[in-house]
This record gives C-alpha cells, sequence and structure tokens, in this order.
C-alpha cells in the first residue's frame, strides 16, 4: 500500500526586519493537551472565548480559553515588521516596541506603530533602549521550523526540519517506497552511507528542543550572521548542560575519503572532532555547566579536519545542573573580537587574529569563514530548549548597561559603548533625555542613547499584578504585550493591561497569541508534546 507523507517546504531565509510574506499562510491553533489544528482565527469575545473558522467546518467555532495553549498567526510569520528595534521593557516582561515621546516623573509615554501612544506609569518601566543592538536584525524566532536544517555525521549536508506547526505542507506520494511506520517527520529511511536516520529536533510554539537521550545530530542556519554579529538566546537544560553553539560558520568541507576497507569515517555523538565536518571553517563554543571551551575549526593542507582550542584568561562560569539563561555572543570578523555574555553579564572575551603595529586585532586569522550558525547537544540524556534567537547586526559596543544597574541610580548607556553617566533621569524634552547628576545636569539626543536602566528601588513588584489568564502577544521581530483578552477580530484585539488600561492593537506585527503561556522549563520535553 502507498501512503502519503509529508515532504517540507523550505523558506527563503529573511535578510532584513522588514521582510513581508508573500501569501498569507494559515494559522494553528495549539491545545493545552498537545492537540493543534489548522484554520483562520477569527477573533476574541466575551469572557475571552477564541473564534475558530476552518473550510471544511460549517460556520465558526467557539472555543474556551483555558483549554488553549496558543495561536500561531499566517504560520509564523508577519503582516508587516518593526522597523526599529527601539522598545520598552517592563517589570513583567513585556517589551513594547517604540519611541518615547514624553518622559516626566511618573509616566512615560510611547508612540507605537501598532497600538498608537500608550502611557506606562514609570515604575513599571526597568529599561528604555532607544537602540539596543545598534543594527538591523537578520533573524528572529523561531516562529516556523522550515528555516532550519539538521545536520550529522551521516546527513552532512542537512535534511529540512520537521514541520508540525506551520501548516505550509504539501501531500505527496513517496516516490518508490512506502516509508516506515517508526520514523519522524522528516526522516529518511536511511542516511546515505545506509546508517541508521538521525534524531530529530522537535519543534512547538516558538522554541526548538532536544530531548533524545543521545546526542550527535545539529540545529543551523546557513545564514544570517554579518561581519559585526550578535548571536542571542534563551536557553533552558536538564541534567547539566553540554551544548556547542557555533558561529560564523561557511558549513565548506572537502570531499570525504574512504579507508582501505572502502569505508569513510562517521563521528560518533558528542565528539567534538566532529565540528569540522559539520561546521566547516567556523568557532564553536562548547557550554558546560561550570566552565566554557571555544574551540576554532577547520581544514589543513592535507584537507585533515582541525580542531584547536583558544585560550582565555578565565573560563570559568557558573550555571545550575538545571535551569535557564539568556547566552549572547557578540564577535567581529574584522578585528577578532569574540564575547561571551550570560544573562546579560559579561562573562569572557577571546581575541583572534594578527595585531597591527598599535597592538591592535586586526582580524586576519580570525577562523570563521561564513555566515552561518547551529547549535549541538554534546552528552547523553541531556534535554535543552532554545527559544528567542536573535541574529542581528552589532555596532561593536562591548558592555550592556546592566553591568552596572545598582539600586539607588539610573544608568545611561551611549551607543558608543563607552560612556556611561549615574544619576536621575527626569524627563525627556526636544528629543534628548535630561539627567540629574552629581556634578550637573545633562541632556543627551535619543539617536545616541543604547540604554537606560532605571534604580531597582524605585521599581514596583512584578508580584503586586496578578498575571493569571493573560493573554501574551508576541511580536515581530521583538516585543510582546499581556493582559486579559477583552475583544477582538481577526486583525485587531483589544487588552486589559496592568500598566496602561485596555489596548486595542494592530495584529499585523504579531505572530502568536499565547493564552497559556507556559511558565517552566520543563513543559514540552516530553517527546509527545
Amino acid at each position: 500500500m502507498i501512503r502519503s507523507y509529508l515532504i517540507p517546504i523550505l523558506a527563503a531565509i529573511p535578510c532584513a526586519v522588514l521582510a513581508e510574506p508573500k501569501e498569507l499562510k494559515p494559522d494553528l491553533l495549539r491545545f493545552t493537551n498537545g492537540d493543534q489544528l489548522h484554520g483562520f482565527y477569527q477573533g476574541v469575545e466575551e469572557g475571552g472565548v477564541v473564534v475558530w473558522k476552518r473550510d471544511d467546518i460549517d460556520g465558526p467555532v467557539e472555543l474556551k480559553p483555558e483549554k488553549l495553549r496558543q495561536v500561531v498567526l499566517r504560520g509564523g510569520r508577519p503582516i508587516e515588521s518593526h522597523a526599529s528595534l527601539g522598545h520598552v521593557a517592563l517589570i513583567n516582561g513585556d517589551r513594547i516596541p517604540g519611541n518615547v515621546t514624553g518622559f516626566n516623573e511618573t509616566t512615560i509615554s510611547i508612540e507605537t506603530s501598532f497600538a498608537g501612544t500608550l502611557r506606562i506609569p514609570r515604575d513599571q518601566v526597568g529599561m528604555i533602549a532607544p537602540s539596543p543592538l545598534g543594527g538591523r536584525v537578520n533573524y528572529h524566532g523561531p516562529f516556523v521550523a522550515d528555516e532550519w536544517l539538521m545536520t550529522n555525521s551521516s546527513f552532512p549536508d542537512g535534511i529540512p526540519a520537521p514541520k508540525k506547526d506551520e501548516g505550509d505542507v504539501e501531500l505527496v506520494e513517496p516516490p518508490d517506497e512506502e516509508k516506515p511506520d517508526d520514523l519522524a517527520e522528516g526522516e529518511d529511511e536511511n542516511a546515505p552511507d545506509g546508517s541508521e536516520p538521525p534524531r530529530l529536533w522537535d519543534f512547538s510554539g516558538a522554541a526548538w528542543y532536544w530531548s533524545h537521550r543521545e546526542a550527535g545530530t545539529t540545529l543551523v542556519r546557513r545564514e544570517g550572521m554579518p561581519d559585526r554579529a550578535i548571536l542571542r538566546c534563551q536557553l533552558a537544560w536538564r541534567n547539566r548542560l553540554s551544548l556547542g553553539v557555533a558561529f560564523h560558520a561557511d558549513f565548506m568541507r572537502p570531499e570525504e575519503k574512504k579507508d582501505e576497507n572502502g569505508n569513510i569515517r562517521r563521528f560518533g555523538p558528542g565528539e567534538a572532532s566532529a565540528y569540522p565536518r559539520l561546521f566547516g571553517n567556523s568557532y564553536v563554543l562548547h557550554i558546560y555547566s561550570n566552565y566554557v571551551i571555544l574551540y576554532r575549526c577547520g581544514f589543513d593542507e592535507k584537507d585533515a579536519p582541525v580542531i584547536e582550542r583558544i585560550q582565555a584568561t578565565s573560563t570559568n562560569i557558573r550555571l545550575a545542573e538545571s535551569g535557564a539563561a539568556t547566552l549572547e555572543l557578540r564577535c567581529n570578523r574584522l578585528t577578532g573580537e569574540i564575547s561571551l555574555f550570560i544573562d546579560d553579564d559579561f562573562a569572557i572575551q577571546w581575541s583572534e587574529g594578527a595585531e597591527d603595529a598599535d597592538g591592535v586585532a586586526n582580524g586576519e586569522g580570525y577562523a570563521g569563514k561564513g555566515a552561518g550558525f547551529g547549535f549541538m547537544v554534546q552528552t547523553e540524556n541531556s534535554p535543552v530548549r532554545i527559544s528567542d534567537i536573535v541574529v542581528a547586526e552589532w555596532n561593536g559596543m562591548p558592555d550592556s548597561a546592566r553591568s552596572l544597574q545598582v539600586d539607588d541610580q539610573d544608568i545611561i548607556l551611549l551607543a558608543n559603548g563607552t560612556d556611561r553617566f549615574a544619576g536621575r533621569v527626569t524627563g525627556y524634552e526636544d528629543g534628548k533625555y535630561v539627567l540629574e547628576a552629581k556634578y550637573g545636569e545633562f541632556r543627551f539626543p535619543a539617536d545616541e542613547v543604547a540604554e537606560i536602566r532605571f534604580a531597582r528601588n524605585k521599581l514596583a513588584k512584578p508580584e503586586e499584578f496578578s498575571s493569571e489568564g493573560d493573554v501574551q502577544i508576541r511580536l515581530y521581530p521583538i516585543g510582546r504585550l499581556s493582559g486579559k483578552a477583552v475583544k477582538g477580530d481577526p486583525t485587531s484585539i483589544t487588552l486589559a493591561t496592568a500598566y496602561a488600561g485596555e489596548v486595542s492593537l494592530a495584529l499585523d506585527s504579531a505572530v502568536i497569541l499565547d493564552f497559556n503561556p507556559s511558565t517552566s522549563f520543563l513543559d514540552d520535553w516530553d517527546a509527545q508534546f
């Protein structure tokens, strides 16, 4: 018997924030029990009831919000993205994209493209970031699975990621024989050399999960990283972290040679010596719970794989055996700078390449020749979740204002990455932030400010406001708003927020509506989710 199966369709990789989909794709409804349903989101009615429509069902269907997990809009692609990364971060985790237009001791006004002007109590705002990264975003996600490839030593050229959540798949007949029942979506029956098919990463909502007992399969994107790049993501893990993160990878490798028995050398799960074969000329950061190792990868003149450990003054970090953290790499191919930040705090720095007459690295020996990046779990029985991945141009800023955030003073970090000032930010006038400091009053043009971090003891306590029953609206390329759903239609929704009252926002830049957002990093690590 011949059966139909799913073949993923690789989508074009976006290169800029303003990439617009050529056509609108179906929406996806995910239930709390793991079931999912494709169709079209029609809005929200009284009591948060979600209205859903399908072509094969007569009339709209009403669904109780407590049974829903999330709606993925248009296959995770926005109709229109924000042109700027500037945003305001609230103490409850919301990030509101937009520009500050007013500021005083009690209120901050934000002009947005999706909800007009919002007025937020000052004690609800933890940070203002007019220019947080300094350049355009090349990638933010994952909101769809088909923008990724998976590789291992048996499938070095990559196989498309399996697609479970987007709906942009087509049913076709298999060319020859039917697929075995025990294969996952996206797997082929055998590798080119006849070996077993690889275990694949699982995509769920807006995150990638590795939940298999064995290691060895990489998750990669072949494009996106400029010469001066920031790679940032949220990590969660169990049973001790052991993760390889490749960056500036070109995935180039010489033709593999057979041994005297006619076999090609295959690398086992977790072998660091596999890095050059998997990522080509690249760097790979291997992260453990207590320390990190940075490898330089490539091939010698005889096409033999080369992997070299790069020394640093200190490689120690402190991560829990199971936990979560924000990982950020800043790398500059032109000068050879590579820096690691964990939870926005500086951790380690490396310097690659030759130095000029003034002792400044010029990047001539920089090993990473490409624009790709990827992830690989490097030990058995070590589940990992990767989400909120951002790749952007880097303006060379070596630090963030968080490193100097204090209890009793506001911190302004300028976009040059070095100048920072402490005091009390008292207003925003004529496009400039006003800072009262120890030695007088200063005024900083907004376009010269990277971040403003507000004194911790002036902020409200997040637990003072209940988030039970909130819907979280996730925007592209950056942004999140949360509140109780009051009403809505396919193009807009009204939220009752704890910080700005009722807010009506257009959904053009929205990609996910979370009706029961997970607060546990363990939730989706069951392979049957």
